[in-house]
């Protein structure tokens, strides 16, 4: 068994250059290829501040919201607070391997994995949920490992605050949540929940989540309905696990390991072993996707960079290994980052095993293709015209580049909810509808455009018509409810 946890002194210097080159390498590519769809709709959401949203929780638009504050407009100015998050997590994974009692070099490693992790290159470069998560899930980890060496029990209080702000971030945390309680249960560490204060974090963490139960009462549950839509929206266990395999790297491979392996056989630490495997199992039981219980990666890189440093005693050894893993990252780099010029990627096909660069492509095209539709319309159409957009994406773009264009709307997600209550249009201009969808709304259905995208990339948008509808069989917005849409 493993005893000795005393803590060593933090080498700071290391960790914030280690920081700073993941600040420095992701900003200096992050205005390449265009907004995100994802982007688009946490933008749009910033314009419409509520206690929740369908698909996620409010932190995010919230952080949107200041972000644009300061950064009108600009995608590398939202991107930044995504790769701060992330810049932070390297630091807090050493203060992990510190907290299991690693030395500087340990420190230090685990630090760079996570600069060099396939999941925290891909993830940090899009401002999504994501990044926040994995950032409460950091400091989660933190915390309950410093609970489990012995920590002031005080410090529960700390952790449900983490979790209160996580469940207000992206409800994934519940499974950590879970997984943290299946720990504690079936190891010794459950002498822990003897105390008052597990409970009261838990309390805590539950007064966060009220405001958004609220807004979950006062719109069906539709998060709800959401999860369960998708569930199961894997590729089936082989994909499951092999996407796991990737998003972990395999240059790190054997540390996430042997930091499970670590873990288990320090008793004081067996519950964070469990909480490892049990998050994982949990997220692949439930049918998540891969990358749910990615953030859990952190507090596995440090206890296996603690059990490499303390298996590789030689200098050299440690030297070779270090920069082969440092070394096998480069190639993969395009898949993680968009350091390819736009019509290298466009052209490359990478875009294929990494679909969101995908999803980046072709915004500007469409809201130029739609407005080439409607300057169409006689002058008489244009007073009583509205866009109606099968998908966020589509809707978000069109807020966000399209001057002079009519009011848009969309019934997907909660896109569903932002439309006017009083939807009675006399022309209708859709995109990410086929004209079989609309025929039961109008008489009068157009193809007036083609969507298409200057690299010529066949992403999702690729080809779809743009119609112009007329002679409404009923008024839209009594058709509103038959079209909402929460794939």
């Amino acid at each position: 068994m493993l005893v000795s946890v005393a803590k060593t002194p933090t080498p700071w210097l290391t960790l914030f250059l280690l920081a700073a080159a993941k600040v420095g390498v992701t900003m200096a590519v992050a205005d390449r290829y265009g907004w995100h769809r994802d982007e688009l709709y946490y933008l749009a959401s910033s314009r419409h501040l509520a206690l929740g949203y369908v698909d996620y929780p409010p932190i995010t638009p919230l952080l949107a919201r200041l972000d644009q504050a300061i950064f009108p407009g600009s995608l590398p100015g939202l991107r930044f607070l995504t790769v701060l998050a992330g810049a932070a997590i390297i630091i807090i994974t050493a203060l992990i391997a510190r907290e299991l009692g690693g030395n500087r070099l340990a420190q230090s490693l685990a630090g760079l994995a996570v600069l060099i992790s396939p999941m925290f290159i891909g993830t940090n470069i899009l401002f999504q949920t994501v990044s926040f998560d994995e950032l409460v899930w950091a400091v989660a980890g933190l915390l309950f490992v410093r609970l489990l060496r012995g920590a002031n029990p005080g410090e529960w209080l700390l952790l449900g605050l983490v979790f209160g702000i996580g469940l207000e971030t992206k409800y994934t945390v519940i499974g950590l949540g879970v997984a943290m309680l299946v720990a504690l249960l079936v190891t010794r560490a459950r002498r822990q929940l003897g105390s008052r204060w597990p409970w009261l974090g838990f309390g805590l963490a539950f007064l966060f989540l009220l405001p958004n139960l609220a807004w979950q009462v006062g719109h069906g549950w539709d998060s709800v309905a959401y999860t369960l839509y998708h569930r199961g929206a894997t590729d089936g266990p082989v994909a499951y696990w092999l996407q796991q395999f990737l998003l972990i790297g395999p240059q790190l491979l054997p540390i996430v390991v042997m930091g499970v392996w670590r873990l288990w056989r320090d008793e004081r630490f067996r519950a964070a072993a469990v909480m490892i495997i049990a998050v994982e199992l949990l997220f692949f039981l439930a049918g998540g996707k891969a990358y749910y219980p990615a953030p859990i990666y952190p507090l596995v890189y440090a206890a296996g960079c603690i059990w490499f440093v303390e298996a590789v005693r030689r200098p050299w050894i440690r030297r070779m290994a270090v920069a082969a893993a440092v070394a096998l990252s480069i190639p993969l780099l395009p898949l993680g980052l968009p350091v390819l010029p736009a019509q290298a990627m466009a052209d490359s096909g990478l875009w294929k095993a990494r679909t969101d660069f995908a999803d980046m492509y072709g915004w500007p095209e469409l809201v130029q293709q739609v407005t080439a539709a409607y300057r169409q319309l006689p002058p008489s159409d244009r007073d009583s015209t509205l866009i109606l957009a099968g998908n966020y994406g589509e809707a978000g773009a069109l807020d966000l580049y399209g001057r002079g264009l009519p009011p848009v709307v969309s019934p997907h997600l909660t896109y569903y909810y932002w439309a006017p209550a009083h939807m009675a249009p006399s022309t209708v201009i859709a995109v990410g509808y086929s004209k079989a969808q609309l025929t039961p709304l109008f008489g009068d259905i157009q193809q007036e455009g083609t969507v298409g995208n200057a690299y010529g990339l066949r992403n999702y948008e690729y080809g779809l018509p743009i119609y112009v509808c007329r002679d409404p069989l009923r008024r839209l917005d009594q058709a509103w409810p038959r079209l909402k849409a929460l794939d």
